[in-house]
């Protein structure tokens, strides 16, 4: 399904669950098992109060990916006065990779987030076939990220 078929919107209540499915999908590299939908580190990547996930949507109403920040505890980085940087939660649903949903959804996360943040950041796994997404998008890589083999990347929004 190319991306010119997808709408993005505004997440609603009615999608909590599939927000909660796209945050265990976000928890993996594809092709290991998914987390329980109750795991802590799930828990922690649902989207704030105050935060409202991008959904991407194809031409039937099918729900296909979904991205926001969340704010890790402890944090991943934090900016010159010390304050955690928002972090980035994004996954598309299996089948639906490849095509430029991801692209999308991050393009319209970062117009959002430029109004409020400077900058983000991002925990990747280095086998994660997102990396490449991220760096193509802006993120670099600036250090150790969560566990032996995650990386932290930082976006400038502004």
């Amino acid at each position: 399904m190319a991306p010119q078929h997808t709408v993005l919107r505004a997440a609603t209540t009615e999608d909590d669950s599939f927000v909660i499915e796209m945050a265990r999908h976000a928890c993996v590299i594809e092709d290991r098992p998914l987390p329980d939908f109750d795991d802590d580190e799930v828990l922690e990547m649902l989207p704030p109060d105050g935060v409202v996930p991008i959904i991407a949507a194809d031409h039937s109403g099918t729900l296909v990916g979904a991205v926001w920040t969340y704010y890790g505890s402890p944090p991943l980085r934090c900016d010159a006065a010390g304050l955690p940087l928002p972090e980035l939660c994004i996954a598309v649903a299996p089948g639906r990779r490849g095509v430029g949903i991801g692209g999308m959804l991050l393009d319209a996360l970062f117009t959002d987030l430029a109004t409020t943040h400077d900058t983000m950041c991002t925990n990747v796994h280095v086998r994660n076939p997102a990396k490449r997404l991220y760096e193509r998008k802006g993120f670099r890589v600036v250090g150790q990220g969560n566990g032996p083999l995650g990386l932290a990347l930082i976006k400038d929004l502004r």
